[in-house]
């Protein structure tokens, strides 16, 4: 059980050296710590790293009353630099937490990439991240999960570790690192430095990402893939988005399976399912995941929920660890779960190490403001009404249909 899933790429003499840019910010040195780790574990998986610290925003007087030492020789991310990025073929990010989320100072970074979002040179670039905080459960999952808002906006795919380490089920002591990525606990007032523990999780992060990352960036492979649509759909809104993917996955030279979700499995125990044990056993027969819900009060359906509870086998023994995942859904109002409700669904990727493929701006349509219309950087949706009555447009369709192909060409480089 939970056999660490690490797959470097060093090994194939014929495998080119993918370029990975680990950018980072550290205050007090924590995350420079790990992010020297993280490179080890890269380089030690075949890529070819640089390194780089993104700006300071605070002025220097301030850092001093703050007892912030130095900063490290690494290169300034500054604006001069940032159309280098679309040459790298993906990218580590550590920040620390500040109240829960990533630190202003990376932020300005991110902000400061506008001009390659409306190019769209970063989308379907893999991407993963690491941090620190102050204490136990101080923001190691939602600085991240909060960082996976950015990545969306920018098509980036989020590669999240899962527990494909051992280290990260360790109970002997205290230490950082969770599904999310690599993390480590600074104490309170900064004193206390990354554990031998954290720094093993950070250098696995770096070599898991090495073999996914050329994986994820390699060409596409000939082959057709295996694609599981999975899907919950009540009144048939989420049905016709899962139809017309299966026939943009197939025009796009993929091979879709529909798995319907019902939730009305009983058993003798008088307990219900949400599909068969043996649909469960088949997952890893799979290449890649589409999922389908249509949202219950911004999270996904208590039938989805059901389906993901039963993996739990399948987690344990790491059979999705490196699977791309996607996610479309369906929502009563404007505003009422289009985003939160594939962010919800990215909390279970996450936690079986699953690739999420967002769609980011990569469809036109998404961008349209001349009618109503779902659809959004995270997935193909389609506004139901409150009561049902409205179905998929026309416009929510072109984006479903760009979602399928746009999923399965993802999946055949990942396959390659």
């Amino acid at each position: 059980l939970f056999e660490d899933q690490s797959s470097p790429v060093h090994n194939d003499p014929q495998a080119a050296m993918s370029k990975v840019a680990v950018i980072y910010y550290s205050m007090y040195g924590h995350i420079k710590t790990m992010a020297d780790e993280v490179k080890k574990g890269l380089e030690a998986g075949g890529a070819t790293v640089t390194m780089f610290q993104v700006a300071e925003t605070l002025p220097e007087e301030v850092l001093k009353k703050m007892g912030a030492p130095a900063k490290a020789s690494d290169p300034v991310m500054d604006y001069s630099k940032l159309d280098s990025l679309p040459d790298f073929d993906g990218f580590i990010f550590g920040f620390p937490t500040r109240f829960g989320m990533m630190c202003a100072q990376f932020k300005a970074f991110l902000d400061s990439t506008g001009g390659l979002w409306m190019a769209g040179k970063l989308a379907g670039k893999p991407c993963s991240c690491f941090t620190s905080t102050g204490t136990q459960g101080g923001g190691a999952e939602t600085t991240i999960l909060t960082a996976v808002t950015q990545l969306t906006h920018h098509g980036m795919l989020f590669v999240p570790i899962g527990y494909s380490t051992q280290d990260i089920l360790n109970m002997d002591e205290m230490h950082g690192g969770s599904p999310y990525g690599a993390h480590t606990l600074a104490g309170g007032d900064g004193s206390r430095q990354p554990s031998d523990i954290e720094k093993r999780i950070a250098v696995h992060q770096g070599t898991h990402c090495a073999g996914l990352f050329k994986k994820l960036t390699a060409e596409p492979s000939a082959a057709k893939p295996k694609i599981a649509i999975i899907y919950f759909s009540a009144y048939g809104h989420v049905k016709t988005l899962a139809e017309t993917i299966k026939a943009s996955v197939e025009a796009a030279g993929g091979e879709p399976t529909v798995i319907v979700l019902s939730g009305e499995i009983a058993h003798e125990d008088g307990k219900n399912s949400a599909v068969s044990q043996d649909i469960i056993d088949s997952l890893p027969s799979y290449d890649g995941f589409l999922f389908g819900s249509p949202t219950r009060f911004g999270m996904i359906s208590s039938v989805l929920k059901t389906f993901w509870d039963q993996t739990a086998g399948l987690w344990m023994g790491g059979k999705l660890v490196g699977k791309p995942a996607a996610f479309f859904t369906s929502t009563g109002t404007q505003g009422g779960g289009t985003e939160t409700t594939p962010l919800t669904c990215v909390t279970q990727f996450t936690h079986h190490g699953m690739v999420f493929v967002p769609i980011g701006y990569t469809a036109q349509e998404v961008l349209s403001m001349d009618e109503l219309h779902g659809g959004s950087p995270w997935g193909a949706s389609t506004f139901a009404a409150a009561d049902g009555s409205r179905q998929p447009s026309a416009l929510e369709l072109k984006i479903a249909t760009h979602q399928g192909s746009y999923f399965t060409n993802i999946v055949k480089k990942s396959i390659a």
